[in-house]
């Protein structure tokens, strides 16, 4: 079980109200940006040209163990089509960067701490930015150029699956402080994107991890953005999530740090009985009032953007996951689930989405 939003059921009772201020002098002027999606599998030709226009950024991974299967030789094959055909759609690219490769540590899910393993970290990254990062390689000869900013330092590092063997704070404050240095070095301009934190069970909660964070010296200098994965089957839950983890940051000093909801969604359908499991139309009503929400309170909550989770279903279940195989926008077929329609809607007009 990967999230446990249930448990908020009690909690949320005690959140303040997230609907205070309407959505039209809560809006602003909202970037694209703002409206992303998190895939789960590789995209084709047909899925950016409907993504352009509508998704604003695209939450990809940069698996380390596959662009660098062996110390020092690069495979940037797969990685340069993503984000290139991203860039033609005129979709900003938000990579998160993880898995340790075999000559590093015995699963990817193991970080690279210890003081080779940091160093051979540090200089991917460095590759990384030289090569997509607003000077990069990449972008020479290119008339349309989105190069990257920010950089997203690992995945949901309080979930065991993620982060091995155990999740720490500190060893994550770790990873995070030899992360910031050498990607700043490289683009003094770049944003460092804290690791979607998730509601995992059994774990601490991801504003508790978060305070943990906190209480590590330095850590608040290494992070641009906090991120948060508030999977939930209800508003308030939602609503709850997003308000203990600002409390949390504010109490820190942290009171103006961005956040960004770099993952959330919930299923159509589902092998399982779950909360997060709904109907095609459940997903799309949901879909939309918590776009609704979350743009309604972007100035309150200091929200910089929401990526919806995920863009196609997934054709085997996620033993790992209750609602992950079909909470995408699309369903195996490639057929538009009601979900898309509402997500479509809301990017293309946010300002006539009213509470």
């Amino acid at each position: 079980m990967r999230a446990r939003p249930g448990s908020f059921a009690l909690l949320a009772l005690l959140a303040i109200s997230a609907f205070g201020p309407s959505l039209a002098s809560a809006r602003g002027s909202i970037p694209s940006s703002f409206f992303g999606v998190s895939p789960q599998e590789a995209l084709t030709v047909r899925d950016y040209a409907r993504m352009k226009g509508a998704v604003g950024t695209l939450r990809i991974p940069i698996y380390w163990m596959h662009c660098e299967p062996r110390p020092g030789e690069f495979d940037f094959g797969a990685l340069d089509e993503v984000i290139g055909r991203a860039s033609e759609a005129g979709i900003r690219v938000l990579p998160f960067v993880y898995g340790s490769p075999s000559w590093v540590a015995p699963s990817p899910a193991r970080p690279p701490l210890r003081r080779r393993a940091r160093i051979a970290w540090a200089s991917f990254l460095r590759v990384l930015v030289h090569r997509y990062g607003p000077a990069g390689e990449f972008w020479s000869n290119r008339a349309v150029r989105h190069p990257i900013h920010r950089w997203q330092i690992w995945n949901e590092p309080d979930f065991p699956l993620f982060w091995a063997p155990r999740p720490s704070p500190r060893g994550y404050a770790r990873l995070l402080s030899a992360s910031a240095a050498p990607i700043r070095l490289a683009d003094p301009h770049a944003q460092i994107v804290l690791a979607g934190l998730a509601p995992i069970e059994g774990e601490p909660y991801p504003w508790v991890f978060l305070r943990r964070l906190y209480a590590v010296r330095g850590f608040a200098d290494d992070v641009d953005v906090v991120a948060l994965h508030p999977y939930s089957s209800s508003l308030d839950s939602l609503s709850f999530q997003i308000t203990r983890t600002r409390a949390t940051m504010a109490a820190a000093g942290g009171r103006g740090t961005p956040l960004e909801i770099t993952e959330f969604g919930v299923a159509s359908d589902g092998l399982f009985e779950s909360t997060m499991v709904k109907t095609p139309h459940g997903q799309a009503v949901f879909l939309r009032r918590a776009y609704r929400l979350l743009i309604a309170n972007r100035r309150r909550w200091h929200i910089s953007g929401a990526n919806w989770f995920t863009w196609r279903d997934w054709p085997m279940a996620d033993p790992h996951c209750v609602f992950c195989q079909y909470a995408g926008l699309f369903d195996t077929a490639d057929r538009p689930k009601p979900a898309w329609g509402a997500y479509r809607s809301i990017a293309l007009h946010p300002e006539a989405t009213g509470l």
